[in-house]
C-alpha cells in the first residue's frame, strides 16, 4: 500500500510540474504579445517600420536567448517555475515610447510624447492572464 501510494504522489508532483510550467510558459508569452500587440490591433506598441517589435532581446536566467520579435518565445518555452527572464526594448526610442518625453533630443528636436506604456499595459495584466492560463490548463 505505501509503493501505492508513493507511486501516486510522484504522479501527482509529476501532473502538477507539468502544469505549473504550462502556465508559467503561456502566460510570459501572452504578457509579451500583449506588450507587442500594435495600437492598429487594440494594443499599445506604436508600429510604423517594426524595428521596436525587431528589437527585442530575450534572456533566460542571464543567458540572452535570441534577438527579434518571436524571440520571447524559446525563452519562455524553455522556463522552468523559479527560473528569471527578462525581456526588453533595445530601439534607441524605446524608453521614449514607452515613458514619454517631453524636450530636446541631442539632435535639437523638440518633442512632447506621451508614453504609451505598452510594457508596463502589458505587465500590470500578469494577476488575469495567469488566472486565465490556470483556468485553460487545468
Amino acid at each position: 500500500m505505501s509503493k501505492s501510494f508513493t507511486v501516486q504522489m510522484q504522479a501527482f508532483r509529476d501532473k502538477t510540474k507539468g502544469q505549473m510550467k504550462a502556465v508559467l510558459s503561456e502566460s510570459v508569452q501572452d504578457v509579451i504579445e500583449e506588450a507587442q500587440r500594435p495600437i492598429a490591433q487594440g494594443g499599445r506598441m506604436p508600429v510604423d517600420t517594426g524595428n521596436l517589435r525587431n528589437s527585442l532581446i530575450s534572456e533566460l536566467n542571464g543567458v540572452q536567448i535570441g534577438t527579434g520579435a518571436t524571440s520571447y518565445t524559446l525563452a519562455a518555452a524553455g522556463m522552468e517555475p523559479g527560473d528569471i527572464a527578462r525581456f526588453g526594448w533595445t530601439a534607441a526610442y524605446a524608453l521614449r515610447q514607452e515613458l514619454g518625453f517631453v524636450g530636446q533630443d541631442s539632435l535639437g528636436r523638440t518633442y512632447n510624447q506621451a508614453g504609451k506604456h505598452f510594457v508596463e499595459g502589458a505587465a500590470d495584466q500578469w494577476p488575469q492572464i495567469v488566472a486565465r492560463n490556470v483556468e485553460r490548463l487545468k
